[in-house]
Formats: C-alpha cells, sequence, structure tokens
C-alpha cells in the first residue's frame, strides 16, 4: 500500500540573508539522507498537525530560533518506490524573530551558516537549487 509523508521546511530570512544547515552523517544512530548537504530547516508533519505548524516546531528544535512564516514559495513531490512512499514538500518563507543565537541539533545538523546567494561549490539538497534560481539568488 502506497503511504503519503508531507514534510515543511522554511527558508529564513535575517537582515537579507538565508539561513543554511549542513546535514549531519548519522542522525539518530542511522545514516542520514544527503549527509554533507546543506538544507534549511523542517521536518515531517505529525498526524493531526498543519504543516505550516510542523515547520515552525521543526525549525524551533532544529535551530532554536523563533520564526514567523511569510508564504508558500515551494511545492514539490515525490514517489519513492523503495519505501513505497510519496514524499510531499512544501517551503515557506521565513523571517527570525529576534536576535538570538543559532543553536542546532547536533544529532540532525553540524554547521549554519546565513547566505546572500548559495556558493556553487557547496552540496546542496536539489530544491533548495530550484527555489534560489526560482527566486533569483
Amino acid at each position: 500500500m502506497i503511504q503519503n509523508k508531507l514534510i515543511a521546511h522554511i527558508l529564513l530570512m535575517k537582515q537579507g540573508k538565508y539561513l543554511l544547515i549542513k546535514r549531519s552523517k548519522v542522525k539518530r544512530g542511522r545514516p542520514n539522507f544527503y549527509p554533507g548537504y546543506w538544507d534549511v530547516p523542517g521536518g515531517t508533519v505529525e498526524e493531526g498537525e498543519l504543516p505550516r505548524d510542523a515547520a515552525i516546531r521543526e525549525t524551533f528544535e532544529e535551530t532554536g530560533q523563533r520564526v514567523t512564516i511569510a508564504k508558500v514559495i515551494h511545492e514539490d513531490s515525490n514517489y519513492d518506490k523503495d519505501r513505497e512512499t510519496i514524499f510531499t514538500r512544501i517551503v515557506y518563507l521565513g523571517e527570525i524573530n529576534g536576535d538570538n543565537d543559532v543553536i542546532l541539533d547536533p544529532e540532525e545538523h553540524t554547521k549554519f551558516k546565513f547566505v546572500e546567494k548559495l556558493d556553487p561549490n557547496d552540496k546542496v539538497v536539489n530544491y533548495l537549487k530550484k527555489i534560489f534560481t526560482e527566486l533569483c539568488l
């Protein structure tokens, strides 16, 4: 039976720059997806949870940042045959509230940085490359 999984992320702005976080090699004892790639905060929408609430929760869990969401900027879906699962991703544009330090969850991410545009030499998850291209960043 095919399952559906919804994932919500936020591309966060602060003073004209965007927060990127680098995925760890191992996540909670298992190999992480896209280890060593730059990504933005986000994760799985839990049962009964709204996608925007999941994106805000995941961002706080992963970075310690309180945020405000502005709008949806990206949506994509793909079918993972091995898992018999359709993954749908929603990405919001948001802003960081306040001046708190970024505190990463070391089980998920190893580094962070604020950028105006992507570095072509960095390993970046594909959907994020598409977003930066669409936004002309």
